[in-house]
């Protein structure tokens, strides 16, 4: 081989492998995947709030000319709570109580937010397991809870709402969101609990803010990985979940 031939069959290597780095490096860079959140067992027990799992969801959008792929964690808990309601029985998962964590998006410079632009009703949607056709109305206020594990607080807004009850009781309600970042992430925290003068509101907005202090977020966290709610209401486990309780 000449001097000639060996420069042009080093460039073409050397093209070669320019491509692949640069494949990969867009590969990275239109995939993004969220750390799992959950909140702490003792904070869960201590406001009576019993862990449903968590879904990992796998979103893909076009953004700034790139297709994107985004990696989302909801974690979902329960409350059971003593509702005198009519056609319901005694005691019923009453309480709901959800967080999100979703990955910050960004593409050539330009970046956005995949929950930013959603309002309350449409982030209140997560919880759509317990409560359906769920309407939010007016704020009514809202506190700042102090979190621990983020080193930050969280400043929830509440809000006046109507929902259905297991499919067949329609019930006043209170909606608690917030929006915080943590890290690289976007978070959303709601809790949805019954607005009735036979349910002591105080002990269940302690409820709520004990779950949000005991918040955590984080590649170390542990979670219980389940499938995507099927339509009869059931979930099943995902043999590739990561460690839990």
């Amino acid at each position: 081989m000449n001097r000639r031939q060996f420069v042009a069959a080093a460039a073409a290597a050397a093209a070669g492998a320019s491509a692949g780095c640069v494949s990969g490096l867009l590969n990275d860079a239109t995939t993004f995947e969220a750390s799992p959140i959950r909140v702490s067992e003792g904070a869960a027990d201590d406001a009576g709030y019993e862990y449903q799992g968590t879904e990992e969801r796998v979103e893909e959008r076009e953004f700034a000319g790139e297709n994107v792929e985004a990696t989302n964690y909801i974690s979902q808990y329960t409350r059971t709570i003593d509702v005198p309601f009519a056609g319901l029985s005694s005691e019923v998962d009453a309480g709901v109580f959800a967080l999100v964590s979703t990955p910050q998006v960004a593409v050539a410079g330009e970046s956005f937010n995949p929950v930013g632009d959603m309002s309350e009703a449409e982030l209140a949607e997560y919880v759509q397991e317990e409560y359906d056709e769920l309407e939010i109305d007016r704020d009514v206020g809202g506190r700042a809870i102090e979190v621990d594990d983020l080193e930050s607080r969280i400043s929830l807004d509440t809000y006046e709402g109507t929902a259905t009850l297991q499919g067949e009781t329609g019930i006043d309600v209170y909606v608690d969101v917030a929006q915080p970042d943590h890290d690289e992430d976007h978070l959303v925290v709601i809790a949805v609990y019954p607005d009735d003068d036979d349910v002591p509101l105080d002990d269940e907005r302690e409820s709520v803010d004990t779950m949000v202090a005991g918040i955590e977020h984080g590649d170390d966290v542990d979670v219980d990985i389940v499938e995507e709610t099927e339509s009869d209401g059931s979930e099943d486990d995902d043999d590739g979940s990561e460690d839990g309780e």
